[in-house]
This record gives structure tokens, sequence and C-alpha cells, in this order.
């Protein structure tokens, strides 16, 4: 491959096809659900289009992912990636030296990755609707409503008008802590700055409604 490493060893090869930016996260995107590439840009919501493009057009042509249709999904090789990424997590997790800074924080990423880890079995009967204040964000990244429903779940970033049944505000850091099983529900309303009002039947579910990142302390285990 033009541009790669030029070493026969295979941690050197398998970096000339997976090491550029934003490729492994791709993949992450793919093995989480994504199929379109509108639904892998909310995941990665700082990746520029014409990145994304490239980097599709890339993993194609090294039989990572396969396109049809215009979706995406990963190929038999692109799969066995999976304990690849769940070893980076528990590298990251357990050695300290990817520290979750400052510049980590983005509330659209989190609030994606809330939508899709849903435990929709746990939800009531009825549609349910949770507003997120990230009160340290500026107002284009500040509010979220998540519409969870047994059927499906939506992510707004402006209201619609639905009924509210619980405000949740919050800075940033401790709900991404919590999102990535840092901290329980229980010490995350307790965190300074962090506010939880409406239906209390409701409230009291709100543990048992999320499965959180797939990669937290405990899933690595």
């Amino acid at each position: 491959m033009n541009g790669g490493y030029g070493q026969f060893c295979a941690v050197a090869r398998a970096l000339d096809v997976l090491g550029e930016r934003w490729t492994l996260l791709i993949a992450r995107e793919l093995l989480l659900g994504a199929r379109t590439f509108t639904d892998i840009r909310r995941g990665l919501p700082r990746i520029p289009r014409a990145t994304l493009a490239a980097r599709l057009r890339g993993l194609c042509s090294a039989g990572v992912i396969e396109a049809t249709d215009g979706e995406y999904r990963l190929s038999e090789a692109g799969a066995a990636l999976a304990p690849v990424m769940r070893e980076l997590a528990r590298w990251a997790t357990d050695t300290g030296s990817a520290a979750l800074s400052d510049s980590d924080l983005d509330t659209a990423a989190l609030t994606w990755d809330m939508q899709r880890r849903v435990n929709t079995a746990a939800l009531p009967e009825r549609t349910v609707v949770l507003a997120i204040e990230f009160a340290d964000r500026t107002p284009m990244d500040r509010h979220f409503w998540l519409h969870l429903a047994r059927t499906g779940v939506n992510l707004c970033r402006e209201d619609t008008g639905a009924p509210v049944d619980i405000w949740l505000t919050t800075p940033t850091e401790p709900a991404t802590r919590w999102w990535l099983g840092e901290l329980s529900w229980a010490q995350l309303v307790r965190r300074p700055g962090v506010h939880v009002h409406g239906n209390r039947a409701l409230m009291r579910q709100i543990p048992g409604w999320f499965l959180r990142y797939v990669f937290t302390p405990q899933a690595l285990r």
C-alpha cells in the first residue's frame, strides 16, 4: 500500500489499513449498529464529511466494510475487530494512559450513544420524554430531548412540543462519567450542578432504562 509503513510486521500491516485518524471509530460505529453515512456522522459529529467519505472508500477497498444501496456493513474481517476494540477500551480504562479530558466531552456524541443504548423492554407502556440540559455548554450543544418508547427511541435537538416527563440539568463531565460507568445514577444526581425533576415515579425508573456505554469497566471485566 502506498504510504504504508513498509514493514513485514503484522501490526504495521494492520495499521496500514486501520491507522488513519477516524478509521477505527468508523468501524466502531458500524459495530454498534450504524448503517448509513448520516448515522455514522451522528456518532462521530466532529468528523468532516469529506474525511468520512474517504475513509469509507478506503475501508471498502480493504475489504473491511461492504457498501450496498447506500448502506454500510462490516465484512467478516471487519466484524473481527470487535475484540480488538474491546482490548483498546480495556487498556484505556485500566492504565489511565488515555484519561478523560475536557476536549473529550461532546454532548452530541454522548446523547447519540444514549439513544442507541436504551433497554426498551424496561420502558413504560407509553412514550416518555426526557429533556436534557447540559448547563455548561453553548446554546447549540446544550439542549436535547429523548423520546423513549418500547417501539423505538428518537433523539431531538429541538423541542417538538411534546410534554416533558423528566428534566435533567447537568454539567457535561459528570453526565459523561455516569455514562462511562464511573458513576452510578445515585452518585450523578448528588454531583454539584445536577438537578432532576418531573414525574417522581418515572424518575425512580431511569437507571433501568439505559444500558450505558458498551465498554463500561463492569462490561470489560
